[in-house]
């Protein structure tokens, strides 16, 4: 199995449409793409199948992403990707649980794809 097959993100986002979008050039890059479209469904699926990577949205229904995120770091140091509408300052009280990165919506479908190699140390696709 090569390294980009084994890599799992788990992409947890409300937004239908966005998430598709997201879901798509995931898998046309090579991962193994998991989804969820709320905190509750998104810490199942963590707590399951051990992603390699979060992409994770803060508004959320059911459970915010700050929750989860806290959840998470409680029991991983996977890394995290946040992707929000909130602005830095907004969000700073996330800060106190370590996420890898932050991306502000609307955002570049290529930068994201490239943060998310980084993070979890795959070369970029030729």
């Amino acid at each position: 199995m090569s390294k980009t097959e084994e890599t799992k993100v788990l992409l947890i986002e409300d937004e239908v449409g966005l998430l598709e979008i997201l879901e798509l050039n995931f898998r046309s890059v090579g991962y193994r793409v998991l989804t969820a479209r709320d905190g509750v469904t998104a810490w199942h699926q963590f707590d399951r199948e051990r992603p390699n990577l979060l992409v994770l949205d803060l508004n959320l229904p059911q459970m915010s992403g700050f929750r989860l995120l806290e959840l998470v770091r409680s029991e991983s140091d996977v890394p995290v990707l946040i992707l929000t509408a909130f602005d830095f300052a907004e969000a700073e009280e996330v800060a106190q649980y370590r996420p890898d990165a932050f991306i502000k919506k609307p955002f570049d479908v290529r930068e994201l794809i490239g943060m998310a190699d980084r993070l979890v140390g795959r070369a970029p696709e030729a």
